[in-house]
Order: structure tokens, then sequence, then C-alpha cells
């Protein structure tokens, strides 16, 4: 939208991506500034976008095929107390704008000759342009903006211009991302400049698109000619790193184009380094992953025929983004997406908003309707997500309920997605349906639904039941299939007999170890499986894991130059087709940094940080470790630095919370803790009596402190 010549506000794909048939988002301005006495004008600028300019496989799925609708409600207060009310009715106009195309995959093709300068100011004469034609208003209920807006939220300069044939130049932006270019160019009138985005490069330097599959990705720029013109697409985004420009006049310099980095703007919450380079660089590579697939939905990639909300991506990497952004916004909005889209028989999605991919969804996919929301309330200890998502959620489980057999949902359906080794897919649709029942239950418990509370526990004890009388070999201490995933998902769900825990732990980690010390988890199980080697006392093999570089680990992807996550482990050697070089999902190793490694741990019985744990696990590859988290109480740190006496711990506890405080003791024969100087432990026991520091006892070799709000200075000799 624009007023007298100005854009209103810094936005862009407003208004966002709904389940458009039930909910279409407004936003709102003020714009009080940019009035003055006397006319106004107003215009704006529509775009095809998610509405109609297609999504899916060849972006053959549509919502509607058009025409483009524009709907504004403008209220103007007088300074005499009166008001006035502007809105959009048959009085306004319509013309063809310069854009002569514009698609989500495919990009944009504009023509600056075609422009009309002034067409949103007073002076402007809109004598040869159309009347609008009216419409009945869209079924979708009208409602207020629900996540953070998309918006430019970075700058990105190219690094590298190169020339791999005659006029054809060939940018390298140094970053995979999301977003678009923005183009500097001076020619003649009628010139076309032509700019092809691609994620990486074939061997002989010209961009390598095959992985796109039917998207385009091509902007065209056609010139008015004359001065200095500056362009950049308006309704289509691109995920890139380089870019193939051609038609230029003359040879382009590093300033004829700027990256601009486009992501729903929820705010940086956290941040995590440590002496390890290499883990540095995973985590850049998650964080700009993370970035790359927020647009209005978690996206599974920015770049192919496809960006669809896909919810085994979102649910498995919803506790890392969590650690990395201010989530809350952002997936109680996408909750909404998926229970506008849920059947009425209780039947989730696999993608949500639903298009392309129809339901019901596969077992580990429509789990997200649960999953999520749990999350959120470990993370923001706000009920409501709770509770809008309580009837949706519920419904899910009792869908797979009516369509089980012996409390077994043993559907087929994507099982370990990508994974380096199979696991079979049919004993993880039992295993999240027992998930369900238990988080349904305990989520009832909550929200004081007593007998709901209790209807999902008995299902979830008769699910496990049934599970183990199945899947489980209690000679071997293994789970049908025996990889890392099938064993690992029954342990970290719950179903595991509690003698049998230690063991099926046991198991997981010689298989890795088996495995030359490398992980073979796909989707489901990459965010499982450090937690729960630390868990078990088997964190240095974590580690070992988490710090590999060959084939198939992180490091991997990162000493083959990514800078982003990768969908598959073996991006570098498979083909084109389904091969995304931007992809969240197996970055969800995330969690682990921060919750282990640093130690900075939320407490689902007190939620939302108000009561968390700092429990770091220092390794001796590693000097030192921290991580921040911005909770809703404040900032939480956690830094510990490890030399040849022994190892410091700063520690950050915001007002008005308390925390579960582990020191490690670096298993010395005598260890002393000083805070700030003063002794606090020595011979096993507290030293120290403070109101707001208790010794609590020692566990897993570390000493357990219960501590309240203040900064700490923590070292152990």
């Amino acid at each position: 939208m624009h007023i007298n010549g100005k854009r209103v506000g810094d936005a862009v794909f407003t208004p966002g991506w709904t389940h458009y048939p039930k909910r279409i988002q407004y936003q709102t301005f003020d714009i009080g500034s940019m009035l003055h006495q006397g006319e106004n004008a107003i215009g704006a600028i529509l775009g095809n976008l998610w509405w109609s300019s297609g999504l899916g496989w060849r972006g053959s799925n549509t919502y509607s095929k058009g025409p483009l609708r524009f709907f504004m409600q403008l209220v103007v207060d007088y300074n005499d107390g009166t008001s006035q009310t502007f809105v959009t009715d048959k009085n306004w106009k319509t013309h063809d704008a310069p854009i002569i195309e514009t698609t989500l995959y495919h990009g944009e093709l504009y023509d600056a000759r075609l422009e009309e300068e002034g067409w949103s100011t007073t002076n402007f004469d809109d004598i040869k342009w159309d009347p609008v034609s009216l419409f009945e208003k869209e079924k979708g209920q009208l409602v207020a903006q629900q996540g953070p807006l998309l918006r430019i939220t970075k700058e990105i300069k190219p690094i590298k211009i190169t020339s791999p044939s005659s006029g054809v130049y060939v940018f390298d932006m140094g970053q995979n991302f999301a977003g678009w270019a923005k183009l500097k160019v001076q020619g003649e009138a009628g010139d076309s400049v032509q700019l092809r985005f691609a994620e990486t490069l074939q061997p002989d330097g010209n961009v390598y698109r095959e992985n796109l599959r039917e998207a385009k990705a091509t902007d065209t720029y056609i010139l008015k000619g004359g001065e200095v013109e500056e362009w950049q697409p308006n309704f289509t985004y691109h995920g890139y790193r380089y870019v193939e420009v051609t038609g230029f006049p003359g040879k382009p310099t590093l300033d004829a184009l700027t990256g601009l980095v486009v992501n729903s703007d929820a705010p940086t919450s956290g941040e995590f380094s440590c002496s390890n380079e290499l883990l540095n660089k995973v985590q850049h590579n998650i964080v700009w992953g993370q970035a790359s697939n927020m647009y209005s939905v978690p996206t599974d990639c920015p770049q192919r025929d496809e960006r669809l909300g896909w919810m085994g991506d979102a649910q498995a990497f919803a506790p890392t983004s969590s650690y990395n952004m201010e989530m809350i916004n952002f997936y109680n909005k996408w909750m909404r997406d998926i229970t506008d889209s849920q059947d009425e028989d209780g039947a989730v999605h696999d993608v949500n908003p639903v298009i392309v991919v129809k339901g019901p969804a596969a077992p580990g996919w429509g789990d997200a309707v649960f999953v999520v929301p749990w999350v959120m309330y470990k993370f923001y200890g706000d009920k409501r997500i709770l509770e809008e998502s309580y009837e949706g959620m519920s419904a899910w489980v009792d869908y797979m309920n009516t369509q089980s057999k012996g409390n077994l949902y043993e559907k087929s359906g994507y099982g370990d997605w990508v994974a380096a080794e199979k696991s079979p897919s049919e004993p993880i649709g039992s295993a999240y349906y027992f998930y369900g029942a238990k988080i349904v239950s305990t989520i009832a418990g909550i929200l004081g639904k007593t007998a709901d509370e209790k209807k999902y526990k008995d299902l979830s004890e008769k699910i496990k039941d049934a599970y183990n009388k199945k899947h489980f070999d209690a000679t071997k201490n293994t789970y049908t299939g025996n990889t890392q995933t099938a064993n690992l998902i029954p342990l970290n769900f719950g179903i595991v007999p509690e003698d049998r825990r230690e063991e099926v732990a046991a198991n997981i980690a010689e298989n890795v170890k088996a495995k030359e010390n490398h992980l073979t988890t796909g989707f489901l199980g990459v965010s499982l499986l450090l937690p729960t080697l630390s868990d078990y006392g088997y964190h240095d093999l974590a580690y070992t894991v988490a710090a590999q570089k060959t084939y198939p680990s992180w490091g991997y992807m990162v000493e083959k130059g990514a800078t982003t996550i990768w969908e598959l482990w073996n991006g570098d050697t498979e083909g084109p087709g389904m091969n995304s070089r931007n992809h969240f999902a197996l970055g969800s190793c995330g969690e682990w940094y921060y919750g282990y490694l640093a130690g900075i741990r939320p407490n689902v019985d007190i939620a939302g940080f108000k009561n968390f744990t700092i429990a770091p696990e220092p390794n001796e590859d590693l000097t030192w470790a921290e991580a921040t988290y911005s909770s809703v109480y404040g900032e939480i740190k956690s830094r510990w630095d490890r030399n040849d006496d022994g190892l410091k711990l700063e520690v950050t506890i915001p007002a008005n919370t308390t925390a579960s405080v582990y020191i490690p003791l670096l298993e010395k024969d005598s260890p002393v803790i000083l805070e700030s100087g003063k002794q606090l432990f020595k011979d096993g026991k507290s030293s120290l009596e403070s109101s707001n520091i208790k010794f609590v006892g020692k566990k897993n070799g570390s000493a357990h402190f219960e501590v309240g709000s203040g900064k700490y200075n923590f070292e152990v000799r």
C-alpha cells in the first residue's frame, strides 16, 4: 500500500499465508504522519503469491485463479473530534502495473518502460485507468495479524563475480539464504537483464539448477533507460547463494547486486558458541536454515517447487527453533492454520495450511498438532496455546484411536525420513499414537480437564502394553528394526519399561559405536540421539558424533561448503529432484548445543523458564562453551571455561526465577567449589549457608544447587 507516493510500513507479502478458506489476516498501520491537509492519494500494488500463483509440484495447486483483491479501511480522526472513514469501493480505479508476470516459484518479469510516474500521488491523472470490479467478501474470517510480519531483515553484499562464459556473470553471495536480489544497472531503454538463482554451481562454474525441479527462479528487468536504475521484485522470493546475470549492459561490478534476506521477523532469543569452530559453523547453518524457512509458516525449503508447511520437519525442530528465536507468536499462528485445515473426523494433514498434500497425515507429521503446543508451553509457560489447540490435538488422538487395531496405530508413512539407515515405518505410528495420548493427558491435567486426563492416560497405558508386546525384544533389549531411531523413539517417549531403559540406551550407544561413531537417524530421530546419549552417561560419545566431519554428519555438510543445513546427509552426491541445500529439520541438534553443552534447559513442571535447569556438560576437546537465552523473565546465561586447574562457570538467573544449577566436578578426588571467591562446597558437602544458594546433593558427577535470581561466578578446583 502507498500513500502520497510513499510505501506504508516495511512489511512484505502481506497479508501472509493462512488457510484462506477459513482465515485471512489484515494488518493495521498508523499512517497519520503520511497524511497532509487537503487532498491525499492512496494506492496499492497487488500480486499473486500463495493465493493464486501456484503451489506444490510444478506449482499446480492454487486457492484461486484470481482476479486479485484488495480490501482497505482508513479511519482518520480530526483535531476537532470528528472522524471519517475511507474504504475500498466502486470509486477506486485499476490499471496493469509494470509487473508483467509474477509467481512465487518462477520469479518476476518487470518492464520499467511501463511505469507511470506518481501513480499514488494527488497530481496523477488516472483518466485512462479502469473502474474496479466489486466482489463478495471472501468466506475466510478476517482476523488481525497473528504472527510476525515478513520483512527484509538483512542485506548481503556479494563476495565474488566469475564469468564462466562470455556475457554470463555469476555472483557469489557467500551465504545460502531466502529472499531476492536488488539490481543496480544503467543502460538503454529496452535492455533486458535476467537473474537466475541457484544454491550451488556446476563444475564448470555455471549455476546448478536441476534441484529446483520445475521452479524457474528467474527475475527479469527491462530498463527504461537513462539514469542509474535500482529494482527489486515485489511478489516472489528465491532460495539461493548464486545469481547468474545475463544481458547486463557492460561488465557488472560487485555493487550491481545486493542480496536482501527476507523472513518472518521473529526476534532473536538465543545465541550459542564454543571453542570448536566446527560446531559454531553448524550453529550458523542452523540459524540461517531456520530463517530461510520462516515464511508465515515453517516451510521445508525456500528454493524448489514446494515450500510447504510440512508438519514432521517443524515438530522435530520446534525446540531448537525456540532457543534461537522467539517463536511463540509464529507457532501460535501456525497452529490455527493446522486446526483450520483439520478434517471433521479429526484427521490432520501433512502440510498446513492444507494444499497439495492431503491427509490423513503420516505418523510423526500429523503429531505436530500436539508436539508444537507442548514445546511452546515448556518454553513460554502460556496456557492459551494449549487451550486453543486442545480440541484439535485431542481430535487427532481420537482419530488415531478409531483407526487403531489392538491398541496399535500401525500406519505406514514417511518413516524416519531421509535417515542414513532406514527404520521400519509401522512402529513409528503406534509410538506417536502413545505419545499423543500421553501428552494430551498431561495437557488435560494442566487445563483442569480431569476426565480427559484419566481417559488419555488409560489409553496411553494400553498402547504402551500393546507396543511392547509386539515390538520389544526383552532378551536383546531392542525394538523392531534395532536401528538408532527404532530404539530412540520408544525410549524418549516413555514406552520402554523403566527397568530396561539403561539397557536400551546402552544398545543405542553400541549401535553408534558400531557405525564408527556416526549417527544414522533421519528427521524424527535426529533431535533425540545426542540428548539421549548425554542423559544416559555417554556424553563423550555424543560429542564425538556431533563433531564428526565424515558422512553422515553435520560436519560433513560444513566440510563440503554448506552454509545452511541440507535436506539430505549426502546432498553433495545425491542427484537432482528432492535435494534441497536449505532445510532445517536435520538441524534439530541445536537443542543439544543449548541444553547440554551450555546446559540451559526448561523445566516443564514450572514452565516458561520460571524455574529451569543449568547443567553444562563439558568435554575434554572443548575449552569453553556459552549460551544466552532471552526468556520471558529476562536473559539467562551459562558460560563455562575449562583449564588445567579446573572449571569456571558464569551463570545469570533472571529476576523472579529460580534454577537448578549442576556444577561439574570433573571427576576430581576432593573438589572445592567457590562462588565469587567464597568457598561454597568442600569434602562432598556445602560449606556456605546462603538464602540464595542451597546445596541439594551430588548427582551424575555434578554438585546440585538450587539458586535464586542473580549473577554467579562458580569455580571448581
